[in-house]
């Protein structure tokens, strides 16, 4: 693969304290050390957007909270004031949110600054981004019970740092997320996408097809109260509901939506997109959920394993749907998926959302597609098992955005299913950064090792509960902690020496 070879900016790693602390440029000033005194105070500079913003005083609170007992007394956290009634004194915290015509070189929402002296100034656009700002001053003080003097300013690299959950397969409580969340804002993760519907579970309640749902679900109530968590620490949440595969949980009710072979056989989990009370099934589910999450960017509708992509022959009418239906002379099955497809997604686009796809069945080399994917969509890469799959540089030329989701080094499948093993931080440390994506065994690496392509946008851990009894609650939370942090140091980074 022609890619970039140029090389990234020198980035430095400090692992100081129970918290990632990482930092893009450091420049020291000479002597000074700063400490919090008896008499320290977090200080909030008084502007038009400080002004009555119970979001950046909740965000505040949050952070000095995680410190008490730590760095103040278990029933107190260092004292907040607003304004600049006076003079910062020697130890005092200094926090401003900025305008964006001031935010200078903080050229993303993410970026903050850090100038230290006998006070230390915390800048930043954003309230995210004044919370990682202050948890990267507060744990370096706990970790050395000082700061040196100079400026620290700090950006991640890839805009979307993510943690996708299966919670159709293995039911997850309302708790269980909520921690997860909390331990995503302190790694820099800054978006959860939250994957509902699967073959094996439907976990999340409907209204308006309650049949569907398993008998252990999250209640909407309790879904809310998840959203409101992510959103008190800055963590996005995207819906995941998969179609027109994955929906095996859904159809049990509906067999009749089925799609079915030559021979009569129905594929397992796959919606017969040529029926359009089964297409209508799944907008009236869209619709409602589209609703729980109102003030989401993005949704997720699946796509992948909807079939086996080499094998649309078995199925006729999809070839005939696209032909007699659609009006595409010479059309084939992969013309009436790619409809189907397109008509999720322009549907979710009328309301606003952004809309992401699996990789696999899109561009294959043993597909002749008539029908193009919305360039819009956002297309998830997790694999290139099969060579008929596209490569990313060719997803990219489509002009698709695209989150690296790389299953070789990035998938946490429960009971270690499908011949995956759990991941590791030394393997994810030691040979993934953001810009290798997953390939074939025997083929080319699909790599960017220079500067990133402008079109990847993200890049995401994943929990899969192929074997939901394989392990607990607990034992998850425990086996996810050490390889997500490490994605989560090299997603803030990029391509770096992790030993460093």
């Amino acid at each position: 693969m022609d890619m970039d070879k140029n090389e990234p900016l020198e980035r430095r790693t400090s692992n100081n304290g129970p918290l990632t602390s990482v930092q893009q440029q450091i420049a020291a000033a000479s002597g000074g050390q700063w400490r919090l005194s008896a008499g320290s105070k977090t200080r909030i500079v008084d502007n038009a957007r400080a002004d009555n913003n119970s979001v950046l005083n909740e965000t505040v609170f949050i952070v000095l909270g995680e410190y008490a007992g730590i760095l103040t007394p278990a029933d107190r956290i260092i004292p907040v004031v607003h304004g600049e009634t006076e003079t910062p004194a020697s130890g005092d915290i200094v926090i401003e949110l900025t305008g964006d015509e001031a935010a200078g070189d903080l050229d993303s929402q993410e970026t903050y600054v850090i100038d230290i002296g006998a006070c230390a100034k915390i800048t930043a656009s954003s309230e995210r981004a004044l919370m990682y700002g202050l948890r990267t001053l507060l744990q370096r003080l706990a970790a050395d019970g000082f700061v040196p003097y100079g400026r620290v300013t700090d950006y991640p690299v890839m805009p979307e740092r993510a943690l996708h959950i299966d919670i159709g397969r293995k039911f997850y409580s309302e708790d269980w997320i909520t921690e997860r969340i909390r331990e995503m804002s302190r790694l820099r993760l800054n978006t959860l996408q939250l994957h509902f519907s699967e073959n094996e579970g439907f976990r999340l309640m409907s209204e308006s097809h309650p049949e569907v749902v398993s008998e252990q679900a999250l209640t909407k109530q309790e879904m809310k109260a998840i959203i409101l968590e992510a959103q008190r620490y800055h963590v996005d949440i995207i819906p995941s509901l998969d179609s027109p595969g994955h929906l095996g949980q859904a159809l049990r009710t509906h067999p009749e939506w089925l799609l079915k072979d030559a021979a009569g056989n129905p594929a397992p989990g796959a919606l017969d997109i040529t029926n359009p009370a089964a297409r209508q099934f799944v907008l009236e589910l869209i619709d409602e959920y589209a609703e729980l999450f109102a003030g989401s960017r993005f949704f997720h509708i699946g796509g992948d394993e909807f079939i086996n992509f080499a094998e649309f022959d078995k199925y006729p009418q999809l070839a005939e749907y696209a032909r007699n239906v659609l009006n595409i002379s010479g059309g084939t099955g992969v013309d009436t998926y790619i409809d189907y497809l397109n008509e999720v997604a322009e549907h979710l686009e009328s309301m606003g959302w952004t809309v992401r796809a699996w990789n696999d069945g899109l561009y294959r080399a043993d597909q002749t597609q008539r029908v193009a994917p919305k360039p819009s969509i956002q297309i998830t890469y997790w694999t290139k098992w099969h060579p008929m799959m596209a490569p990313v540089e060719d997803i990219l030329a489509k002009g698709h955005q695209v989150i690296n989701y790389n299953d070789g080094y990035l998938y946490y499948v429960l009971g270690e299913h499908a011949g995956y093993t759990y991941p590791t931080a030394e393997k994810i440390r030691a040979s993934w950064h953001p810009g290798l994506f997953p390939n074939r065994t025997g083929e080319a690496k699909q790599e960017y090792t220079g500067a990133y392509p402008r079109e990847l946008v993200g890049t995401t851990f994943s929990i899969w509960s192929d074997k939901p009894e394989a392990q607990t609650e607990a034992e998850v939370a425990a086996g996810l902690r050490g390889p997500l942090r490490a994605m989560a140091e090299l997603a803030w980074l990029g391509k770096q020496d992790a030993a460093e």
